[in-house]
């Protein structure tokens, strides 16, 4: 599949924790250089770094150089606010994850989906990288992404309507938070200072931008934008990351679907996973062979059998892959010719 990966470069990621003699957690955010990391900056042809702007509320741009990483055979994308255009407070946009108040964590929103999909578009122009068909937006961090899109459909001739359905017919969505207080709900007015004034678009009425994050459900906030409803509202097709997250998020957004019952709520469920054969020790995968002929009729590994093992067999079968995998050596976790070297977490 030809995927394209879109985040925020931030320049202090995420904290390193420590603890005091008293048992007090301490947190320190060092700072990271793009250029000490392996990435390479987006340059046009001339040699010239490409940068995406987004318009804030009162007309202010935002621009954002791109960095370039390769993940396997993935381009990853990475959005920096560190740049000479930016007024020093816009350039702490990418500072840090999770940071900053409502109107912080917006901005860093604003720019991931909308300036996320000028990158992806650049990206594409340069490299000849195929465009991308369907958006996957992870939570509605990136939400905002589907407002670019619908200004591109619009300024080919789309009514705001037949743009928000071609832009549906496009878009997945996928929801991580089992709980309402964890998803991003903004003010509604601050929503709509950014989409007003002197940064209104005509392609984007206010009025129906607000809509698609409105809490019109029983129970629902009339003064918030929520970002996860907007992610739904704006997609294809919604999933959770469990069978049981799936089932919670279906009573959780069930308000969205009047008239469903909440089992028929169309929001579905993909759970994480990973592929054995190359995630597991080929040791591991040992212990949990029935035999040749009992593998060769079901294709599957035994895990009831190990799970009846003796302790000492599974733990002094693990030792020596924990010990490869911390000193990363060569494939194999105790044997020449191993696997364990595709093992990796992706």
């Amino acid at each position: 599949m030809p995927l394209i990966g879109v985040g925020l470069l931030y320049r202090h990621g995420y904290f390193t924790q420590s603890l005091s003699a008293d048992g007090w957690q301490g947190e320190r955010y060092p700072a990271n250089d793009p250029n000490g990391l392996p990435l390479e900056l987006l340059r046009h042809p001339d040699g010239s770094p490409v940068k995406v702007t987004v318009t804030l509320a009162g007309g202010a741009p935002l621009a954002a150089q791109v960095w370039h990483a390769r993940v396997g055979r993935v381009p990853l994308l990475l959005l920096d606010s560190y740049v000479e255009e930016n007024e020093p407070s816009l350039q702490e946009v990418t500072d840090r994850l999770y940071g900053g108040g409502s109107d912080h964590r917006l901005r860093q929103e604003l720019l991931l989906g909308i300036g996320g999909v000028r990158a992806v578009r650049a990206f594409c122009a340069i490299t000849g990288h195929p465009e991308p068909e369907v958006f996957h937006t992870n939570e509605g961090h990136a939400g905002f992404l589907g407002l670019e899109r619908i200004r591109t459909y619009a300024a080919q001739g789309l009514s705001f309507d037949e743009a928000l359905e071609a832009c549906r017919a496009g878009t997945v969505f996928t929801t991580h938070t089992p709980f309402p207080a964890g998803i991003d709900r903004f003010p509604r007015d601050l929503i709509e200072r950014h989409f007003s004034g002197e940064a209104a678009d005509p392609a984007l009425p206010v009025e129906r931008v607000l809509a698609l994050g409105a809490e019109t459900y029983p129970g629902g906030d009339p003064h918030v934008f929520n970002m996860a409803v907007m992610g739904m509202r704006l997609a294809q097709r919604v999933n959770g990351v469990s069978k049981l997250h799936g089932a919670v998020s279906r009573q959780m957004f069930s308000g969205l679907w009047p008239g469903f019952e909440e089992a028929e709520v169309p929001i579905g469920s993909i759970t994480n996973g990973v592929h054995p054969a190359t995630w597991v020790a080929p040791e591991v995968l040992d212990l949990a062979d029935p035999g040749p002929a009992v593998l060769s009729e079901s294709g599957d590994r035994d895990w009831d059998r190990v799970a009846g093992l003796p302790a000492e067999l599974i733990w002094s079968t693990r030792r020596p892959c924990a010990r490869a995998w911390s000193s990363r050596p060569a494939p194999g976790c105790g044997r020449p010719g191993g696997s364990a070297a595709r093992a990796t977490p992706s």
